[in-house]
């Protein structure tokens, strides 16, 4: 599960953190002065690579994504990215990469789609929501993916969202309704998930998982 970092009075020990790069421990140590909870300047002020993400003033540390969770990210964004390309102001991003859902939430999502229609809301340092995103489910962080962000991006207004469950094979879509996720469809082998967002955006779900184990 992710790991929660608070800024003093709750005590900050470099051991809560001794799983994460030596970058991340120094950097958060120039922090600890803070008694207030961290700031969303401090959060921004953190540039190394690691994953970290921005809770109501504390910093969510999370685990190390695997080589086919990296993989299938890769293979599903470099979908959305050819699709795309008629589009010359759409972009997608890959994690790390902060993508604000309100001031006091900033999550790195696996991948994250904007079309160009919507270029005003993207900046060098984050974006401000998204019109896509897609979280692939870890098997020791699933909650974090399939409850916590789902409401999480609902409540931010983000128009779909994907979830790539690795263990099951399944695609799940979830379009927003008065403000809340409703399951579009659950695609499995054999299928193909198609956007009702995306005009023509369509993934095969074999293919996917065959491409992203090639390169795992």
């Amino acid at each position: 599960m992710p790991t929660l970092i608070e800024s003093p009075p709750t005590p900050l020990s470099l051991s809560d953190v001794a799983s994460i790069s030596r970058q991340l421990a120094d950097d958060i140590s120039r922090l600890l002065l803070r008694t207030e909870g961290f700031s969303v300047e401090d959060y921004l002020s953190l540039d190394g690579p690691y994953l970290v993400e921005y809770l109501r003033g504390r910093l969510q540390i999370l685990p190390m994504p695997t080589a086919l969770h990296q993989a299938i990210a890769f293979v599903f964004a470099n979908l959305l990215v050819a699709w795309s390309k008629p589009d010359a102001l759409a972009r997608t991003k890959l994690a790390p990469f902060r993508v604000k859902f309100n001031d006091k939430l900033y999550r790195e999502p696996d991948v994250c789609f904007m079309r160009g229609i919507n270029a005003h809301r993207r900046s060098n340092r984050f974006w401000v929501g998204a019109d896509l995103i897609a979280e692939i489910v870890s098997d020791s962080n699933k909650a974090h993916d399939t409850q916590t962000k789902r409401a999480e991006y609902a409540a931010a207004g983000i128009p779909e969202y994907w979830i790539i469950d690795p263990e099951q094979r399944t695609i799940s879509i979830f379009t927003l309704a008065e403000g809340a996720y409703v399951l579009h469809e659950a695609f499995g082998v054999g299928q193909i998930a198609i956007s009702l967002l995306l005009d023509g955006f369509a993934v095969n779900v074999s293919d996917l998982f065959a491409a992203a184990e090639a390169q795992a």
